[in-house]
């Protein structure tokens, strides 16, 4: 009898020491997917550093950015872009010198840069767009004009009507005698053309040339390298296709311009058009600063529907800048509100997500906020006009 107990027991213990090996095995197993997932993923971050937010393949993730740091040295800043690759940082101030400022993406000063031929009082930079290649495109309301720079600074044209370039001016002036290395520049105040072309020592003063009237404003360029540009003298967008955009020379630029929208407050109506933005279906947002919203249309210049007008959560006091980022998130600066707003525009319908910022001058407070941008990191760049600085903010 005894043996026979003793025999029963060891059975017992056995059968509890197999159970509990086998769990431990699977919690071994267990712990070693775990590892295996965490270095799939630092290997993943490896080759492609990027927000957490962005790396995590979870789904419906949205919160609100959290403020980093300020940009200081800038005069009432209204306008902000940022180099493709993210290590330049283009602003443009209404005050003081109303110049172009470059930063790093740290924030320090690396130079400035001014409409050619203009004093301060005599040009207004007000949104910026860079291309794929670098190049810097500024409205400037003063000189009714979209000009462009390199990436350092250096003045290379103007759009100076819808169908008009500086440089296709000058060639047909000189009839189709624009040599290389010729330097130009136009000043709307003044009303003239400054002509130096290789081998003279003074430059030569042209008359001014005779244009469409237009009042470009807002812009930005969209997946596809077209330029979008609002228009306050009719409150229209033009499109300008990347072909004629994206030419080495602009003396015989004739882009196939599409626009859409006309002055009132109706749907499908335009009332100061702010900025222009696309999202990933080719979808553009418009915002209407006088009519305190945003206004969509499809890939065909068709109006679909305006929001964010009226009074709750998602509606807009002051409709500014705007941009989307690769994830299909709008992003709009209210001026008058003293924040950005920020919908998800992917689907059909757009959907308001979140708010950050309110007003004062403390870190991450706004005083009459007028532009963003995102970069590829997930940075966020906020001009703060009233505050004259950019805001950096991170997901």
């Amino acid at each position: 009898m005894i043996e026979t107990h003793i025999s029963e027991y060891d059975a017992a213990d056995l059968k509890e020491q197999e159970r509990k090996r086998k769990w431990l095995l699977l919690l071994l197993l267990f712990l070693l997917f775990l590892i295996c997932c965490v270095g799939v993923f630092f290997l993943r971050y490896l080759g492609n550093p990027q927000p957490l937010a962005e790396s995590i393949p979870l789904a419906d993730v949205n919160y609100p950015p959290h403020y980093l740091f300020s940009i200081y040295g800038v005069d009432k800043p209204v306008g902000v872009a940022v180099s493709p690759d993210g290590n330049r940082v283009y602003v443009a101030e209404t005050d003081g010198e109303r110049s172009i400022k470059i930063f790093d993406r740290d924030g320090n000063a690396i130079g400035s840069f001014t409409a050619p031929g203009t004093s301060a009082a005599e040009r207004s930079p007000v949104y910026l767009a860079v291309d794929s290649g670098g190049r810097v495109f500024v409205s400037d309301r003063m000189q009714n004009a979209v000009m462009v720079f390199t990436a350092d600074g250096q003045y290379l044209d103007s759009i100076i009507s819808p169908e008009m370039t500086l440089s296709k001016y000058l060639n047909q002036h000189l009839n189709g005698a624009l040599p290389e290395g010729t330097t130009f520049s136009y000043n709307a105040q003044r009303g003239y053309v400054s002509l130096t072309q290789p081998g003279m020592t003074e430059p030569q003063k042209l008359p001014a040339p005779d244009l469409a009237v237009w009042d470009p404003l807002g812009v930005r360029f969209d997946w596809n390298g077209n330029l979008l540009i609002t228009d306050l003298t009719d409150h229209t967008v033009r499109i300008f296709p990347s072909e004629s955009i994206s030419a080495s020379s602009w003396k015989n630029f004739n882009p196939q311009i599409k626009s859409f929208g006309e002055y009132g407050q109706e749907g499908g109506q335009l009332m100061f058009p702010n900025s222009a933005v696309v999202d990933s279906r080719g979808n553009i947002y418009v915002t209407e600063g006088n009519n305190g919203r945003v206004s969509k249309w499809s890939v065909d210049e068709n109006y679909i529907l305006a929001f964010a007008k009226g009074a709750g959560d998602d509606a807009l006091n002051l409709p500014r800048g705007s941009f989307i980022d690769d994830q299909n998130r709008l992003f709009v600066t209210d001026a008058v509100g003293q924040h950005v707003k920020v919908y998800d525009v992917s689907g059909d319908e757009p959907k308001y997500l979140y708010t950050f910022g309110d007003f004062g001058i403390d870190n991450g407070l706004f005083n009459y906020p007028s532009d963003i941008f995102v970069d590829s990191t997930g940075l966020l760049y906020i001009a703060d006009r009233e505050n004259s600085r950019v805001q950096v903010w991170s997901y």
